[in-house]
């Protein structure tokens, strides 16, 4: 699971691209960050919702927040 800033940064910026696409696939994740959809939503969500980087307004912080847990509720 990630943990350090510099994934979690990676994994925000990967969010960032494909969230008005309903996040990314899961192909790309798994070749990207080496976990399934499930571990890296969770992760992102977990962020999130205590540490979102500073520069990202609410309304992109609550959009990523939506899709994700869209996802782990879809199980995709």
């Amino acid at each position: 699971m990630a943990t350090d800033m510099t994934e979690l940064s990676r994994m925000v910026a990967f969010e960032l691209r494909w969230c008005a696409h309903g996040g990314g696939p899961a192909e790309v994740i798994m070749a990207d960050f080496g976990m399934d959809t499930a571990a890296f939503f969770r992760t992102l969500v977990a962020y999130l919702d205590v540490a979102a980087l500073a520069p990202l307004r609410p309304v992109l912080v609550e959009r990523m927040t939506t899709v994700a847990r869209r996802r782990l509720w879809l199980g995709t």
